[in-house]
């Protein structure tokens, strides 16, 4: 793996901005269609197929299943418009069947597809290991078209739109997803944390862990802690330095009170994590077409893995990094994918 030197930070005018390198973003704006396919074709050629002992038609092949669901998140089509696309795979030899698009549809609201792409999604951001060091963490909602009634207290019921929370903890110099939790949109964020956290503690040496308030408790600093890394995380208005058995929140209030603007500093590294979120919906969309739980789950999952891939292809060129799944492939990842 060979990584050049990032571009660094230039004081303008009393404003901070963040030179383009763009000539790779060029290269990896023109090419990314044709680098997608191949990584995604490198990736789906991990999943197994599913065990059939039956004696009739045998299912379709769920890696290639996967490989027309995540194009339709890429392209943001629904699944009659994506059909010639697939079409297109299918002739590039990516794939050697084209799905009907209510195939499509099915897979989608097939719970085994979440633990799959749960675990590319994983696979897909260690190529980035030994370049994230520094993680933010967050939360965001994605409408859906389902309604739900409400009451309020001046006009009395009424419907609002229901959406899903997609929790996300990526890395902060790429906007590498590292791992992910989706939930129904009233999910408090701090209770999904530590799920989050020791999932990327998996893999990654972390350094240092940024978020805002939300997630600010005796408890989270805690964990961070006790996986190595510095919790840069927002104290809440009313918060005080009581330590209640909390060593390391002593100590970051202490830091804070102190030393406001370097704990700052490491602190707004958490817009980051805003900056996931947007890159995500502007290129996938931020509503789901997908009617029911399980369906909706995957969507969002497949919304994930897409973004992953498109973040690898754009430091293939910036930081010159070679992708080769196999050489970071964890050694439980097949018993984990086992279907």
């Amino acid at each position: 793996m060979s990584i050049t030197a990032p571009s660094e930070e230039i004081i303008n005018g009393g404003n901070k901005t963040y030179p383009q390198d763009w000539i790779a973003y060029n290269q990896a704006q023109t090419q990314e269609k044709i680098l997608f396919f191949e990584l995604l074709n490198e990736l789906i050629s991990f999943v197994p197929p599913l065990e059939y002992k039956g004696s009739g038609r045998p299912p379709t092949d769920i890696g290639e299943m996967i490989f027309a669901i995540c194009l339709k998140a890429y392209l943001n089509f629904n699944s009659r418009r994506v059909e010639s696309d697939i079409k297109m795979a299918q002739q590039l030899g990516y794939i050697t069947h084209v799905p009907h698009f209510n195939t499509i549809l099915k897979y989608l609201n097939n719970p085994k597809i979440e633990k799959v792409l749960r675990e590319l999604i994983k696979l897909s951001s260690l190529p980035l290991k030994q370049v994230e060091e520094n993680f933010t963490v967050d939360s965001s909602g994605f409408c859906t078209s389902m309604f739900g009634r409400w009451f309020n207290a001046r006009t009395g019921n009424t419907e609002k739109r229901l959406f899903k929370k997609a929790h996300l903890f990526s890395g902060a110099k790429t906007n590498i997803i590292t791992s992910v939790e989706v939930t129904n949109g009233f999910m408090h964020d701090s209770q999904v944390f530590q799920y989050l956290l020791l999932d990327t503690n998996l893999h990654f040496d972390m350094k240092e862990v940024s978020a805002d308030a939300g997630y600010s408790s005796h408890r989270n600093l805690t964990i961070v802690s006790k996986c190595g890394a510095i919790p840069y995380i927002a104290f809440k208005k009313n918060t005080t330095g009581r330590a209640r058995g909390c060593l390391i929140w002593k100590q970051m209030y202490q830091y804070f009170c102190d030393n406001k603007e370097e704990f700052l500093q490491h602190y707004h590294r958490r817009s980051n994590a805003e900056t996931v979120f947007s890159m995500i919906k502007r290129k996938q969309g931020s509503h789901l077409k997908t009617k029911n739980d399980i369906a909706q789950i995957n969507e969002i999952l497949c919304k994930c893995l897409v973004h992953n891939i498109c973040v690898l292809i754009q430091e293939m060129f910036e930081l010159g990094i070679r992708v080769d799944f196999e050489e970071v492939i964890p050694f439980d990842f097949m018993c984990n994918i086992k279907l």
